[in-house]
């Protein structure tokens, strides 16, 4: 019983000591992550830049101001010309201005997606991070519960061959399996040193900063079945949804190259400063002119109006490609994800089994030899066997975390 008391110890409460200084939770490192991810500040300030292009193109085009001055005088009956000043203002065809601030708005809101996108894969790194670095620090805790166990055997099997009812080989075997079990505890934590790495630096922070898992994991819940949750994907997923808006960007830059293969007008005044004539004295002598004119300007030439229309269309088929392809990815990794999910499941239950047999006949043979000191290989064997079922329980609970994070991976949180 005692052993099982140890497990069940490991199970609920791991590192929870340690934790209480820097403990962690995945969903607080991801919300570091959206504060200090330096790949993800850079595109919310493209973001933010591509959100200034729209007040930039829905400007009326800068007016036109010329100053000329005639170097032979041009002679009128109120005497001869010698400067002309001109402002000319142009216009669009009507709705150019709103068409050209709609396409700009749309491509910064495609630009968008690509943030929440980005969010959600930087959610999976950190999760996949977390649970490997989870199944270590657990792995460990297993490890060490086996040495403490195995330490009791050992003074157990010392006082047999201090009565001479058994051989000191069973201390020494006992003693090689201790060593290697604090061998592999070592290995473990240099290996933490790899999700350790992933989870800073995508907090962009120092590598070594120790993260420290406090969450005692159980089989994963999903929230969705796997027909919701691929609706919910094909309707919500960010990258899909960048294709959609850079299909509706390429439309509106139809609309755009459609208005402005439309006349423009334009409206301007010149005014004329006329010196007074010195030969005779006319009425108003000397009077400056004015003139207002109005433009027009004929898009004759329609070659380039026609080539960027069939540049759009066919950029619009690409991206229905594209999103149709990144469809079936999703929809194949979801696939995969829940047959991982399952095997989890099975395998779960199965190690269960398995080490609650092996607790019972572990029980029977320590009371065999502590009695009789018989059955000392067969204990050995099944110590060894205990720990092979307890790590895979754990890896089938850390399968069922990380099966789930690659389905939610695809899930606006």
């Amino acid at each position: 019983m005692r052993r099982i008391g140890l497990y069940l110890l490991l199970t609920t409460g791991l590192l929870i000591g340690a934790g209480q200084v820097w403990a962690q939770h995945p969903d607080s490192l991801l919300h570091q992550a959206i504060t200090r991810n330096q790949a993800l500040l850079a595109l919310k300030n493209t973001y933010l830049a591509a959100l200034e292009k729209a007040p930039q193109v829905n400007q009326l085009p800068n007016p036109e101001v010329a100053l000329g001055a005639f170097i032979l005088p041009v002679e009128t009956r109120l005497g001869p010309q010698r400067v002309r000043l001109s402002a000319t203002q142009m216009f669009p065809w009507f709705g150019t201005l709103h068409a050209q601030e709609d396409w700009a708005t749309v491509e910064a809101r495609a630009i968008f997606e690509r943030i929440a996108a980005l969010e959600l894969e930087l959610k999976y790194r950190i999760d996949n991070a977390y649970f490997t670095l989870y199944e270590l620090s657990a792995s460990q805790g297993i490890l060490q519960e086996n040495v403490e166990l195995l330490q009791a055997l050992k003074e157990l099997a010392e006082s047999k061959v201090a009565s001479g009812t058994a051989s000191l080989a069973d201390v020494l075997r006992l003693e090689l399996q201790i060593d290697a079990y604090a061998q592999r505890i070592r290995l473990l934590e240099n290996r933490k040193r790899k999700p350790q790495a992933e989870i800073n630096q995508i907090l962009f922070r120092d590598l070594a900063t120790p993260i420290v898992v406090q969450d005692t994991l159980s089989l994963a819940l999903l929230p969705l079945d796997r027909d919701s949750l691929l609706n919910e994907v094909r309707s919500t997923h960010p990258m899909l949804r960048m294709y959609e808006l850079q299909q509706q960007a390429a439309e509106a830059a139809i609309r755009v190259n459609t208005l402005q293969g439309r006349p423009a007008f334009g409206i301007g005044v010149d005014y004329f400063n006329t010196g007074p004539r010195t030969d005779a004295f006319p009425e108003q002598n000397g009077r400056d002119a004015f003139q207002v004119r109005a433009t027009l300007s004929i898009p004759l030439y329609r070659g380039k109006y026609e080539a960027r229309e069939r540049e759009e269309r066919l950029r619009i088929e690409a991206l229905e490609a594209r999103k149709l392809e990144m469809l079936s990815q999703f929809e194949a990794s979801i696939e995969m994800a829940f047959a991982d999910y399952a095997e989890a499941r099975l395998d779960l239950d199965l190690f269960e089994r398995q080490i609650q047999t092996t607790h019972a006949a572990i029980e029977i043979l320590e009371a065999s030899y502590a009695s009789q000191a018989q059955g000392f290989d067969e204990l050995l064997r099944l110590e060894g066997a205990l720990l092979d079922y307890q790590l895979k329980q754990l890896q089938a609970i850390v399968k069922s975390h990380t099966a789930s994070a690659a389905i939610m991976r695809y899930l606006p949180y």
